[in-house]
Parts: C-alpha cells; structure tokens; sequence
C-alpha cells in the first residue's frame, strides 16, 4: 500500500512528465509572437554584454534604439545569449535549453496545490494543459522565467508563514528563498508585480505581521529596483517605452471600455475552459442570480456595444465565456482551503489584466491557476469524491484536446511564416532580388536572417521600393504598412489553411485575438478561415 509521501511524489512526477510533454510535441516551433524582439538583444549581449539594449531594432515600423520600445528588464535576454551561445539559435535547442523553467513552475503549481486540495493532480493537469498556460509557456518570452520563479517565491512564502512549520533556521530560509524567487521574478516581467501582490496579502492574511511583510516585499523589489534606477540614470527609457505602447493602445477603438471587459471575461472563461464551466457546478447557485449574469452578459454582448461586424458564432461564444466566469466571481468569496493565497492572487491577476496596455492571453496566464484551484476546492466540498474526481478527468481531456488544437494552430501559424521566409529567399533573394518584408514576429526575423530588409517609415516606407523588388505583405500580423500610392505590381496570394475549426488570430471577420484583444475580444474563435494569408508583391 503506498503512503501519502510515495503517492504524492508519484504525482509529482506525474505533473513533471506532463509539463514535458507540452514542451516537446512543439519542441521545433517557429520563433513566434514577440519571441523575435527579445532574441536581437540577446544576439547583441554576445558582443557587448555590458549594454545589452544599445543598438536599434525596427519592430514597430521604424528603426529605434532599442531601449524605446523594450518594456522588459533583462534578465530573459541575458539568458537567451547564453542558449544562443550553445544552440547557434536552433528552434529545438533554445526550447530545450528553457524546459527546466517549465518543470520548475510545474512542480511550484503541484507543490502549492498539494497544500490545500485533498486531490491536486487533475487540478494541475488541467492548469498545465489551458490554453494560456500550454501556448504562452511554450515560447521563450518573460512569462516563462516570471511565472517559475514566482511561483516558487509563494511555496516559499507558505513554508514562512505556516504556523506549524518549526522556527528559526528554517522559516529564515524561507523567507529569503521566498523574497529572492519574487525579486527574480519582477527582473524577468513587470507583471510579476501580481504575485509580488498577491504574496504580500497571503502572508499578512496568515500572520505574518506588517513589518515582515514589508521587508518580504522590499527584497522582492530590490532587483527591479537597481535596475529602474539604472535605466534611470541613463535616460529613463524603460518608463518611456512602457508608456509608448499604453499611449497608442489607449488611441485605438478597443481600448472602450466595453470591449475591455468582454475580452477580461472572455478571455479569463476560454484561458483556462474550466473558469467558465466549472463554476455552474456549484451548489447554492441561486437562479435568481443566474438570471441578472445571464442578462448582464447578453447586454455586454449586444450589437449596440459591438465596434465592428460581429458574428453571431462569436458572439455567443463570448456570452458563453463571460456567463461562466461572472458566476465564478460570485462563488469566490465562499470559503475554501487556500482562500486566502487564492483570492488575493486571483484578483491581483485580474488587476494586471484590467490596467495593461491590451487584454491577451499572457496577461491572463498569471490569474488561471488560482482561479483553477479555487474552484477545486469549492467542487471538493460540494460533489462527493467520485463525482468530483468524474468532472474533473472529463474537464481533463476537454481541456487538453482544446488546447492541443490551440497550440496545433498556433505551431502551423509559426511554421508558416518560417517556410513563407525560407520560399521567399530560394526565389528571390538568391537571384539577387531585393525582398522587403512589413509586419513583424516570425515572418520577420526569418526574412530578414534570410538576407531581406523591413520597411522602415523613418526611410519612406515604400518609398524604398524599387521595380524589381519583392514585398513580403502578411494579413495576420502587426503593424503592417500599407502602401501609400499606386503600384504597378504582380501580386501573388498565398494562404495556410487548418483542417481544425479554431483560430487564435484572424484576417477576416472572426474575433480571435490570443495575443491581443485588439485584434479581438476571444482568446480563440470557432473559424475555418485561412490561418495566414501572405501577399507576395513584385513591383514591375
């Protein structure tokens, strides 16, 4: 018969086999998202490690220094140097070189669910398996090396705070281990201020008095810190470039606040599936109540609010998302085991989602796992084990083909861009062709490596281009410049297509914008329209 201790390593290592698996079914995906603006600097740290942002990059149509447009410290970047040095910057090889980040936050999120769940595995399972936390983690951007840390600065911090663990040595420990996880953690992500926050609110919610809490915090801090003052004495450019993208995302249509809220609730119900279903298995679900949800999320869904076409497989799919998750804010408040680690990590969460410059899936990763393991706890205490452990091994398997197909999408709309790249230079570029690319992500770092240039309106945009050159247009990307006369032009169209009816971003009339709800106010939306669509422009 196995013991509690055997069980819960065999579960352990369940968790760890399972995060694995995530990271290596993609382990060769394309460089994807803004994984292409963290690897220039990187490449730059190898030649001089001691400036790692002085040079220019053009990633938003113009070439900068790269210090204007770079919100993140530098932490990821530094340790992207280092993976670059080993792998010659091969796809497989950086990710491989990342996968111990991924066991770290796997474990961290078993180790603090096994605190206050009778049954932690489905639970974590499922977290690890959400589509938020199966995509974003896969990538080599700050998310990664944020979440990891902090998660391990809250197992520390509950080791420190636990009444029952001994004192002195021990608990000192903690708490430093504790602090240093957080303040990794803050030099990887600013976003990881909302575990700062909510770590901070669980000690003092299990007593561990304001004073220490306060200096917890304040080592928490001290690495951001140095750095921001650095960065201070030199100019100032992280707090300008932070305030860039805020400024111009707060220019644009989708910063209304209806549309806002419809991709929190969406986004919160469709991130991690089990938000937006789970909590309708609840008992005590008063149906009065469930009526006012029911028409609260009908009228913020409503063509009146809409700021385009909408279509009606979109729109009741964010009804559906948003209904789930606003009963869930309505059962949290009930008590459970870790309300008090939950709740304020939860709303913290949801604080950085609700003040970001944009609604998106990697800003939602940090408010999935408390809200997974809250509503755990809540179907523990109301269904009985084996009707819990049902729901939760058939969530298991919705959750992990969901996001299975999700994360199939994603890795065609990489690879992609990488063979679109690869085409483009065997035809053109070695005739010696001139090959410009506008937009940005994968499509171009894998051109420009390649040998082609980016359209750049700090040198006339189009301007540039010249009869006999070739323009690399995509319809699915950011920030694509458009031209700005009349072209005599041979225009090719090439589109990837996907058998599987979801789309995390879309060219058409869908609403999916995993990356961004400026692109729309779905993580994922139920489409067959083409994945990418590519414009291959010879100008004669």
């Amino acid at each position: 018969m196995k013991t509690a201790g055997s069980a819960r390593a065999w579960e352990l290592a369940a968790a760890l086999a399972f995060a694995a698996l995530t990271v290596l079914l993609f382990i060769n995906k394309a460089y994807h998202a803004d994984e292409p603006l963290y690897l220039p600097a990187a490449r730059h740290i190898l030649a001089d490690p001691l400036h790692p942002f002085a040079f220019e990059l053009n990633y938003y149509g113009r070439s900068v220094p790269y210090r204007e447009i770079n919100n993140t410290p530098p932490l990821l970047m530094y340790l992207l140097a280092g993976a670059l040095k080993l792998t010659a910057g091969r796809e497989w090889g950086m990710r491989l070189c990342f996968l111990p980040f991924d066991l770290a936050a796997a474990a961290a999120l078993y180790l603090l669910a096994a605190r206050f769940l009778k049954r932690p595995l489905l639970p974590v399972l499922i977290v690890l398996a959400t589509p938020a936390y199966w995509i974003n983690m896969g990538h080599l951007m700050p998310e990664k090396l944020a979440l990891a840390s902090g998660l391990w600065g809250l197992v520390g911090l509950l080791r420190w705070t636990d009444p029952e663990e001994p004192g002195g040595a021990g608990r000192r420990a903690a708490f430093w281990w504790s602090s240093g996880c957080m303040a990794l953690a803050l030099l990887s992500k600013y976003n990881a201020a909302a575990l700062l926050l909510a770590g901070a609110a669980a000690g003092l919610l299990r007593g561990a008095g304001l004073r220490k809490v306060a200096l917890w915090a304040v080592v928490g801090c001290a690495g951001l810190a140095a750095y921001l003052a650095a960065d201070f004495l030199c100019g100032g450019a992280a707090a300008k470039a932070a305030w860039m993208v805020t400024r111009q995302a707060e220019a644009l249509p989708t910063a209304a606040w209806s549309h806002r809220l419809r991709s929190l609730l969406a986004f919160l119900g469709g991130g991690a599936v089990v938000t937006a279903l789970w909590p309708l298995f609840l008992k005590r679900l008063d149906p009065r109540r469930l009526a006012v949800v029911a028409i609260f999320c009908f009228v913020l869904f409503s063509p009146f609010l809409d700021l385009g076409s909408v279509r009606s497989v979109d729109r009741a799919t964010g009804i559906a998302l948003a209904f789930g998750t606003v009963v869930l804010f309505g059962a949290v408040l009930r008590p459970c085991p870790g309300r008090n680690l939950w709740l304020p990590w939860l709303a913290a969460g949801l604080a950085v989602c609700a003040v970001y410059w944009s609604v998106m899936a990697r800003t939602v990763l940090l408010a999935v796992p408390p809200a997974v393991f809250l509503l755990a706890g809540l179907l523990e205490a109301d269904l009985s084990e084996r009707r819990g452990t049902a729901l939760q091994a058939a969530s298991l398997a919705l959750v992990f083909c969901l996001g299975l197909s999700l994360a199939w999408v994603d890795a065609g709309y990489a690879a992609s861009q990488r063979s679109l790249a690869h085409d483009v230079a065997s035809r053109y570029l070695s005739q010696g062709r001139r090959v410009w690319v506008t937009g940005h992500w994968g499509l171009q770092y894998y051109l420009e490596s390649a040998g082609g240039r980016s359209l750049d309106l700090g040198r006339g945009g189009w301007d540039e281009v010249r009869p006999g050159d070739v323009v690399v247009v995509p319809r699915v990307n950011t920030n694509v410049i458009r031209p700005n006369r009349r072209l005599l032009a041979d225009v090719k169209v090439q589109e990837t297509s996907s058998s599987v009816p979801l789309r995390l971003l879309c060219s058409g009339r869908c609403e999916g914008g995993f990356y961004s709800s400026v692109m729309g106010f779905l993580p994922f939306s139920l489409s067959l329209e083409p994945v990418d669509t590519h414009e291959i422009v010879e100008v004669l």
